[in-house]
């Protein structure tokens, strides 16, 4: 027996929205905040009073008493009627007025509970839970134009600096572009995504030899017409971060190659399975430090002297 939206809006004080998050770099997780809680209140029945035919207070008519008045009937005479009143149906109004705004009460409630303590100031003085919605978009989702530009200028501006985390700031950047995309899909094309990526990486020396391929790379690609994806970017920054070790560990990602559509036939325990995975898999340490050997011997080597020998 499924139960009606009346009864699952009894329960609507263990109700939960994702609660809004804000980084110290600014960005945030509105667009998760904005979707899952529209379906998480609807479910519950509370979306319509955010949006729909009903989100608005429900009127009541001004109230009308019956009463009685003289007048004169066809032959002259005084007589007596009476004028029946809209009691009925103000009380009527009343009753589902009070029921509308029980639910817009408790709506607004469970809005309130995912809004960060120092942003309470945004829905304080909001006396609907339409009015604290909108007050949550207009914050954290103003309108596209000035979204647009304060994104670009901060994914321009963000260059890695030396102490920083260049995973954490590829972490930022790949959430700024996707809010980018998501106030206008057209303002930065995805190969200018991955342009900026590899002229704002880390000037760490540790990551020249990665900043120097990307770049080669980028020379190679305007030079033939083509283009860099970002994903492609994206995808060789984790690698480097994995090689100097401030990515996802080493065992981790041994156990994923050790599992799955590798595992060796016959492997039928963990202890086999991790076995046989050391046989066929070099590890990333090895292949971390072969990669650096190479490196090595790319260098340039300095000239050999020109003195004569003593």
């Amino acid at each position: 027996m499924t139960e009606s939206t009346e009864e699952r809006k009894k329960d609507w004080g263990v109700i939960a929205l994702t609660p809004i998050w804000e980084a110290e770099d600014g960005t945030n997780n509105y667009s998760e905040f904005k979707l899952k809680s529209k379906l998480e209140l609807d479910a519950a029945g509370y979306w319509k009073y955010i949006e729909g035919a009903e989100h608005d207070t429900p009127s009541i008519p001004k109230l009308q008493p019956a009463r009685e008045v003289q007048e004169l009937d066809s032959t002259g005479a005084r007589i007596t009627v009476r004028i029946p009143g809209n009691e009925a149906e103000v009380k009527a109004a009343q009753k589902r007025a009070r029921s509308w705004l029980d639910g817009d009460k408790k709506a607004l409630a469970i809005i309130v509970k995912a809004v960060p303590m120092e942003k309470l100031y945004l829905v304080e003085d909001c006396t609907s839970a339409r009015a604290a919605w909108k007050a949550l978009k207009t914050e954290y989702e103003p309108s596209n134009p000035i979204l647009t530009l304060t994104i670009l200028q901060r994914i321009i501006g963000n260059q890695c600096q030396p102490g920083d985390d260049p995973v954490a700031w590829l972490e930022v950047m790949i959430r700024l572009y996707s809010r980018l995309r998501d106030a206008d899909p057209k303002i930065m094309p995805d190969w200018d995504f991955a342009k900026h990526l590899i002229m704002l990486m880390t000037r760490d020396e540790k990551w020249r030899y990665c900043r120097d391929e990307l770049r080669n790379r980028l020379r190679i690609a305007a030079a033939s017409g083509s283009t860099l994806s970002s994903q492609f970017v994206i995808r060789r920054l984790k690698e480097e971060g994995i090689e100097q070790g401030i990515g996802p560990s080493v065992a981790s990602i041994n156990a994923i190659m050790a599992t799955g559509r590798n595992r060796p036939r016959g492997a039928t325990s963990a202890v086999e399975v991790e076995r046989a995975a050391v046989e066929t898999y070099p590890s990333l340490d090895n292949v971390a430090a072969s990669r650096q050997q190479a490196r090595h011997n790319r260098r340039p080597r300095p000239y050999p002297s020109l003195r004569p020998p003593n």
